[in-house]
């Protein structure tokens, strides 16, 4: 018995102690900083859980959307301009987009995204961010304050930019998918790894070689099958010839029947519960579209993504100046279809709270054509003379020619 295989036994049978939370070293010899108990067998950590099919389509569909939504700052109502340096370049090394889709992921994998806060600015705050990666980050609490620990080096809470998921009561750290749903994450590791070896036949034997010679040694028997795998194993395709006193017996199996087919699709199902996700954005089979069009669908996303974007916003919010906050914008992420939009556009028009200037400039991102405004008093004050028949032609002003 190799001497992990020991170690396991007497740790099952309550001999050994248990290890501390925050770290262990598994039977390959590697250090993790999660738990080891995942009763599949697999060792699960970032690299693994992205290794996943299901969890990488779901985690980089997370955290790109969020990615390409732009965010502003506001101050009431009105939207501040230009964009504060913070909210338009936080990492100046990388793209906007690039930084707040690995803050997003950091959050759904680890739980905490931790950065250093940059220079401060003329406004008396931080410019820039300088993101680590949580696994790099020890947090302790002495005397009431957190302290981060990155690179043997301690920063004060008030220097750091920290994040959190999902946390319950008394908690310094945030639960991410990783050490939340370790367990699931095994499980459709192992079935990854089983459905790998299937197709290359180490999911089960091939066959049995049976032997009359009842005096049979492990010696011969290792000869002979080392004999037949070189003969008859991989590719080949030769007949077998056989004495009298030795028959083979083939072995067969099918993925329908081990229901490694069923197992996987159920675990796509599983995947998108973990991730909060609708099961049919990631494959997963009897998950229905039950809305009718795409921006229901996507107005479902978005719940599902909410308090994510929420907790991005407060933190950002927190290194503004007083008065002001950042908010994501959400109207592309549930923008219609055309014809939905314009029977949209046509009632706003109608009724009159929008001319046809604001529509095109703010919903459908096009130059103004420069119509004269006609305010909502004017309409309903119109349409009142309308219905004692006093109405008027009124003669609008006329539009001066645009230069050409």
């Amino acid at each position: 018995m190799a001497i992990f295989d020991r170690l396991r036994l007497k740790k099952r049978q309550g001999i050994l102690p248990m290890p501390q939370p925050n770290a262990y070293v598994d039977s390959l010899g590697r250090v993790s900083r999660y738990y080891d108990t995942v009763y599949a067998g697999t060792f699960v950590d970032e690299g693994t859980t992205l290794s996943i099919p299901g969890l990488w389509r779901g985690i980089t569909l997370i955290s790109d959307t969020i990615g390409a939504l732009p965010i502003h700052a506001y101050r009431g109502d009105v939207r501040i301009e230009p964009i504060p340096p913070l909210l338009e370049r936080p990492y100046p090394n990388e793209t906007r987009i690039e930084t707040i889709s690995a803050m997003a992921a950091a959050l759904v994998i680890h739980g905490n995204y931790i950065a250093i806060l940059g220079d401060i600015g003329a406004n008396g705050y931080p410019e820039s961010i300088y993101p680590v990666s949580p696994t790099r980050v020890h947090i302790e609490r002495n005397a009431g304050r957190l302290t981060y620990k990155i690179n043997d080096e301690i920063y004060e809470a008030d220097r750091i930019m920290h994040i959190k998921n999902f946390t319950l009561p008394g908690q310094i750290v945030g639960l991410g998918v990783v050490a939340a749903q370790r367990q699931g994450i095994g499980s459709a590791l192992a079935m990854q790894a089983y459905a790998a070896k299937y197709f290359d036949g180490g999911a089960q034997p091939t066959g049995i070689l049976y032997s009359d010679n009842a005096d049979l040694t492990q010696d011969e028997a290792d000869m002979l099958k080392a004999v037949w795998m070189r003969h008859y194993g991989g590719t080949s395709r030769e007949p077998a010839v056989l004495n009298s006193t030795t028959k083979f017996q083939q072995l067969s199996d099918n993925a329908k029947d081990s229901q490694l087919v069923e197992s996987r699709e159920f675990s796509l199902t599983e995947i998108a519960n973990m991730l909060g996700l609708p099961g049919y954005y990631l494959g997963a089979p009897n998950s229905s579209r039950t809305y009718s069009n795409v921006e229901q669908e996507q107005l479902q996303f978005l719940r599902g993504i909410t308090p994510l974007l929420t907790r991005i916003e407060m933190a950002f919010t927190d290194l503004l100046p007083r008065g002001q906050y950042a908010k994501f914008n959400t109207d592309a992420l549930l923008r219609s279809d055309t014809l939905t939009r314009y029977q949209a556009h046509k009632i706003a028009l109608e009724s009159g709270f929008l001319t046809v200037d604001e529509v095109r400039a703010d919903f459908e991102n096009r130059p103004p054509i420069g119509e004269p405004e006609t305010t909502t008093e004017e309409i309903e004050e119109a349409d009142e003379l309308e219905e004692v028949g006093e109405v008027e032609e009124i003669e609008l002003p006329k539009e001066e020619p645009l230069d050409e």
